[in-house]
């Protein structure tokens, strides 16, 4: 029997039935892949959990503690500049990743929707040195404990980054657009376990392979065979190993860059090492460099004007300097050219700092309040990615975050309209997510990502007999602004609590607390939010949300239409859009339940309520009601 550990073996000039690639989109990060990091583990199928992103926008919402953050800072850790030896601890592994074996690492795989490129230096088979560009699609950070100490005080991980080619037939389309000096394109890759030359050494490796009497380290080895076209038109061979693809931002071209502002993102705005410092010591360089070339440069001879006017207003005759300078004098025995200085002339900007104006007065960041730090944070990362000439990820933890409510809509409204980042961010506020762009949220529950794809194809029956998928209405409502005139933005508050109980409208809204109390239910120590449709006809629609967004939801409506076994009913398609077991039908109104009919029934209903101090004289079918939904809120 062959080894089962055994890898396929691939030698020069055999031939690939491979899927070229040809074509050319924009540059972003469409999906992130995490194993064993933080909250999440290995995944049901041992291969980690696959989160797809999309260009633009990308809303990640949950409760405390869903993964929100372990989310941005792994993506960040990928394709941020941190240094990650002091950013990574023992904290980062998974609970269940106890060991120091390759299974217990962390793993986090970011893949790109079009191609970044790395250069690599090769030997020809015509014995010339060269340097090919590889077409990369994924990069790879692994960190995995390490089983000894190679030196002393070593880090305790050991952490690698590494790029993944994208292998096979390279059509030249990959490459358009782009222009490398002294490269040559590639127009083969593949990727072999051992490099031969010759069909009978590889046939010797087979054996070996076959009877496993090649190591684990000769086994996982990895070489890579192109073939690559010069300028005259003749083809190349030549074979790197795998470590060439090793991380280094110095030979990669085209690949995202991540900018993250995390919750203390005051520290970006003051600070030796805050962006702004980072920002000034970028300005100052480009001041020397004008300067350096500005001989007639009035600069110096105003500053000195300003200095002494402003030394001369509580100390015209210098008498301070002349003291400090004398005493200097009579210890060294040297003349000392001191003086009293606002800013450092030779590097002015080395000392500066953000002001806001007001009258006649000039506040510092420290002055300005916690709102006004963060949108100079945001407005300093806006203005860096601006600035840099390769696609910029940017990654913001809780935008909303002593923000005003007006000022939470007018962000996002921002965020919304840029057509040049990729915005990856995670929040708890309403105001930073909307279903007319429902793609872009991600809903974390349980560690798992809603929606999934498999949800979203499903076929659907709506109450007029019309068929679509699950993706197909929800795209409908976005059309035609449902989440204006029926998604109302006070009721996307079913995204934010862990569970949902979607009524018809405010009698329900109104009297369930009050009466699941009244059952024995303490419903304001759970997270659980009742949401009203305002109409029967609505409560599907948000059926639909809570199902392709994994929202835990239970059902209660009214069955008062005449007809209730027609498909195309509103009852039966609340009943089929509905959680198995939890849903309520009552026979009759909510409130003729309750005892109340006529007019200005909602009013008589709070009365109703208001009076109510136990469930003994509420209608039985409504105490059986309270029981269900009582059960289904204290289950966990």
């Amino acid at each position: 029997m062959a080894n089962s550990n055994a890898k396929s073996l691939k030698y020069f000039n055999r031939n690939q039935n491979v899927k070229s690639i040809s074509e050319k989109i924009n540059m972003f990060i469409k999906s992130l892949t995490i194993k064993n990091f933080r909250c999440f583990g290995k995944g049901a199928d041992e291969k980690g959990t696959i989160i797809k992103l999309n260009k633009g926008l990308v809303a990640f919402i949950g409760r405390n503690g869903s993964g929100k953050t372990a989310i941005l800072e792994a993506l960040n850790f990928l394709i941020g500049s941190d240094y990650l030896p002091t950013k990574i601890s023992e904290k980062d592994f998974h609970k269940d990743a106890k060991g120091t074996k390759n299974d217990d690492a962390i793993i986090i795989e970011g893949e790109t929707e079009n191609p970044f490129y790395v250069n690599v230096d090769v030997i020809s088979n015509t014995n010339v040195s060269s340097t090919v560009i590889v077409p990369c699609n994924k990069i790879r950070l692994f960190i995995k404990r390490r089983e000894k100490a190679e030196k002393v005080l070593d880090n305790p991980f050991r952490i690698e980054k590494t790029v993944i080619p994208i292998l096979g037939n390279i059509d030249d389309l990959i490459y358009q657009n782009q222009t490398f000096k002294k490269s040559y394109k590639i127009i083969l890759l593949s990727e072999v376990d051992t490099v031969v030359n010759d069909l009978d050494t590889a046939k010797e490796i087979i054996k070996d392979l076959l009877k496993g009497n090649v190591s684990e380290t000769q086994q996982t080895d990895t070489y890579y065979e192109v073939k690559f076209k010069l300028k005259s038109g003749e083809i190349r061979e030549a074979s790197f190993p795998g470590y060439s693809l090793t991380f280094n931002p110095n030979r990669i071209k085209g690949l995202a860059k991540s900018y993250y502002l995390a919750k203390d993102r005051d520290k970006d705005v003051v600070g030796s090492y805050s962006l702004i410092s980072k920002i000034l010591t970028d300005l100052h360089w480009r001041y020397k460099k004008k300067q350096a070339n500005d001989e007639s440069s009035s600069i110096p001879q105003e500053y000195n004007n300003l200095a002494g006017s402003l030394r001369g207003i509580v100390d015209e005759k210098g008498t301070l300097i002349k003291k400090i300078n004398d005493k200097v004098k009579s210890i060294c025995c040297e003349d000392n050219n001191f003086q009293i200085d606002f800013i450092d002339i030779d590097q002015p900007y080395k000392s500066a700092f953000i002001t806001k104006k007001e009258g006649e007065k000039i506040l510092l960041p420290d002055n300005l309040g916690s709102g006004f730090n963060i949108l100079i944070a945001y407005a300093l990362f806006s203005y860096v990615a601006d600035q840099e000439k390769i696609p910029i990820v940017l990654i913001i933890d809780e935008p909303e975050l002593h923000l005003h409510s007006d000022w939470q809509k007018k962000m996002y409204d921002v965020f919304t309209k840029q057509t040049e980042l990729q915005f990856v961010y995670s929040t708890q506020s309403e105001n930073f997510i909307s279903l007319k762009n429902w793609k872009q949220i991600r809903s974390i529950a349980n560690f798992e990502i809603f929606p999934k794809e498999e949800t979203l194809q499903e076929k659907v029956r709506a109450s007029d007999g019309q068929t679509g998928t699950r993706a197909d209405y929800l795209n409908d409502y976005a059309t035609r602004n449902l989440h204006i005139s029926t998604i109302l933005r006070e009721n996307l508050e079913l995204f934010f609590a862990k569970k949902i109980i979607l009524v018809e409208g405010p009698s329900e809204k109104y009297a369930l607390p009050k009466l699941i109390k009244l059952a024995g239910c303490d419903i304001e120590s759970q997270s659980v939010a009742i949401i009203p449709a305002w109409g029967k006809t609505k409560i599907k629609n948000y059926q639909m949300i809570c199902k392709v967004f994994g929202v835990d939801y239970f059902t209660v409506f009214d069955a008062d239409k005449a007809v209730d076994d027609e498909p195309q009913n509103e009852n039966t398609s609340i009943e089929n859009n509905a959680q198995s077991g939890k849903i309520i039908k009552f026979s009759t109104s909510f409130e003729k339940l309750l005892g109340v009919t006529g007019d200005n029934k909602f009013q008589k209903l709070v009365k109703v309520i208001d009076d109510t101090i136990n469930t003994t004289a509420v209608e039985k079918e409504v105490t059986e009601a309270l029981t269900s939904i009582k059960d289904f809120i204290e289950d966990n």
